[in-house]
Formats: structure tokens, C-alpha cells, sequence
């Protein structure tokens, strides 16, 4: 996974389309990149002229792009004040957070049938990854995100693969917000080593509650910060 340079702050930043599968594709991808690493902040009006020029797009695949994104929830259509980026709320971080515990617990039931000691020896060497980055909180996010994917993929369930993908860019998207506040890397990497060491020991029950846990303390965190944003 190519992890982006993101500098809160910076001036927006998007990849000129070179023979992309659609314009409108390219559009939506640079648009949401965009939107979780906050280069567009929540709350902020879109114009459709800059982001035509910055792409290298015309309007028309643009406006595609955008409604496919307002139906996802990232932006909004305002009468007479155009088009905004959705602002970070409490309600939408708790739906989030209640389908992506439901959905891991599910991976840990059916992955563990199907682990081997290569799998393991795969996801351990993705988790001391993660350690040797605790000194690069975003990088460190964006790879706790493939961590999980892993997870995922290895139940070889790919609706499950995609609907945990979907999840975890919001995710990404109110983790890269809070890391401006506090968040122990320290403990997201143990929470990890108790997740691997449930895989392995191959009990479900207890290697679900790890999850679970791992999952309620980045939500807590979360929500602290929320209320300042």
C-alpha cells in the first residue's frame, strides 16, 4: 500500500488523470484521497471549476464523481450554497464503529478455521511493520487499516473483504483527524499482539474479544476528540 504524504495544512495537492479506467473514477478516487487525509477539510464548501482544473477533467465526469460520493456519505448538496464536505459527527462514528465490531467479530469466526502457521507468520511480520513506524503516526494508521484488510482477505469472503474496506476509510478518515490530538501507538500495537496470539491459540471467543477491545479503545479515543472538532 502507497502511504500518502499528508501534511495537515498543505495546499490541495491532486494526480493529473493519465489514462485512468474513467475520468470519472479517477475523479472520485483524488476526491475521497482528498477528504481522509483532511486536504479538504470537513465542513468545506467544493468548487466545481477548481476541482475540474486541478484534476484535468471536465465537469461532467466531475459531477458523476461527486454524486456517486454524496451517496456515500462524504459530501452534501446545500440549496443555494452548492456542494460540502460532510462534517465528522458523533452519530455517524457510532454507526461506523458498531458495523466494523460486527464485521471483524465475523472474520475472526471464519478465519480462524482456515488459519496456518504461513498466515500467521504473514500477519506477525505486518504487526512488527506496524512497531518499526510508531514514530510515524500516519504512516502507522494507514498500516493498522492493512492489517485488518489482511485479516479480511484471508477469510477469502470478498463481500465481507469490500464491505470492511468501505468501513475502514471512514475510519481512516476520523483516525487521521485524531492523531493531531493523542493516541498511544504503544497500545494499538499491543492490542494487536493479543488479536495474533488469539488467532494462533485458534479460540474464537477469546480472540473476538481482543478484537472488540481493540476496536472500543480507538473508538473511545475518537470520541474524547470529537467534541472540540
Amino acid at each position: 500500500m502507497q502511504i500518502p504524504n499528508f501534511q495537515r495544512g498543505d495546499c490541495m495537492v491532486f494526480q493529473k488523470v493519465e489514462q485512468p479506467p474513467s475520468f470519472k473514477e479517477h475523479a472520485y478516487r483524488e476526491i475521497k484521497r482528498a477528504i481522509i487525509q483532511h486536504d479538504i477539510a470537513p465542513g468545506s464548501t467544493i468548487h466545481e471549476r477548481t476541482l475540474s482544473e486541478s484534476l484535468g477533467i471536465s465537469r461532467t465526469p466531475l459531477k458523476l464523481a461527486l454524486q456517486q460520493l454524496e451517496m456515500e456519505g462524504w459530501v452534501q448538496s446545500l440549496p443555494r450554497k452548492g456542494i460540502s464536505v460532510k462534517e465528522i459527527e458523533r452519530k455517524d462514528v457510532n454507526e461506523v464503529f458498531q458495523l466494523r465490531k460486527a464485521n471483524e467479530a465475523l472474520v475472526i469466526e471464519l478465519l480462524i478455521p482456515l488459519l496456518n502457521q504461513e498466515m500467521l507468520h504473514k500477519l506477525e511480520e505486518k504487526d512488527q511493520q506496524l512497531f518499526e513506524l510508531k514514530e510515524d503516526p500516519v504512516a502507522f494508521m494507514y498500516h493498522d487499516s492493512a492489517f485488518h484488510l489482511f485479516l479480511a482477505e484471508l477469510t477469502n469472503n470478498e463481500r465481507l473483504y469490500q464491505i470492511i474496506r468501505n468501513l475502514i476509510d471512514y475510519v481512516n478518515w476520523y483516525g487521521l483527524y485524531i492523531l493531531n490530538k493523542r493516541v498511544s501507538i504503544e497500545t494499538v500495537y499491543n492490542e494487536h499482539q493479543l488479536i495474533i496470539e488469539g488467532l494462533r491459540s485458534g479460540d474464537i471467543d477469546r480472540t473476538k474479544t481482543a478484537m472488540v477491545r481493540h476496536l472500543d479503545h480507538f473508538y473511545s479515543e475518537m470520541m474524547a476528540n470529537l467534541s472540540s472538532y
